[in-house]
């Protein structure tokens, strides 16, 4: 397998374990077991077990969590790797899944309003890299301070 098809199953074997404890998980389990189908792997319901397996295990309690994840990383990419090779044609629908499941957090969209009245301050934060707008309104004379 050539090294970008290695890192390509890797990043998904990441997101994919990333995802198991996540509430994205239900959705990104059935895009995998999807994106496997389509080799012709009749053992749909036996993968959809290997899946929710790990992901009780990554949700469970555990003394060594980052271990017990790498080593499903590891596993996984070993299956997406294999996949790859079989049916190289399967590389878009996966990268499609990394790049739906895993959004940055930087490119994630905040909004929030803070509203202050009559002559009140109003402060507000949120995540790294936010900006704050602020929109002062002071009544016109005779204007009733809502």
């Amino acid at each position: 397998m050539s090294d970008p098809m290695t890192v390509l199953a890797m990043t998904g074997a990441t997101t994919v374990v990333a995802a198991m404890a996540t509430s994205a998980w239900e959705g990104t389990r059935e895009r995998v077991v999807a994106l496997f189908h389509r080799r012709g792997d009749e053992r749909s319901t036996v993968l959809q077990a290997q899946l929710d397996g790990d992901a009780e295990l990554v949700t469970g309690e555990s003394d060594d969590t980052d271990g017990l994840r790498n080593d499903l990383v590891r596993l996984w990419a070993r299956r997406i790797g294999a996949l790859l090779r079989e049916h190289p044609e399967t590389a878009d629908e996966l990268r499609a899944l990394i790049e739906e499941v895993s959004v940055p957090p930087a490119a994630q969209e905040w909004s929030q309003h803070i509203t202050a009245h009559a002559g009140g301050s109003a402060f507000g934060a949120q995540g790294p890299g936010s900006s704050v707008h602020v929109h002062h309104h002071r009544p016109a004379p005779g204007e009733s301070p809502v």
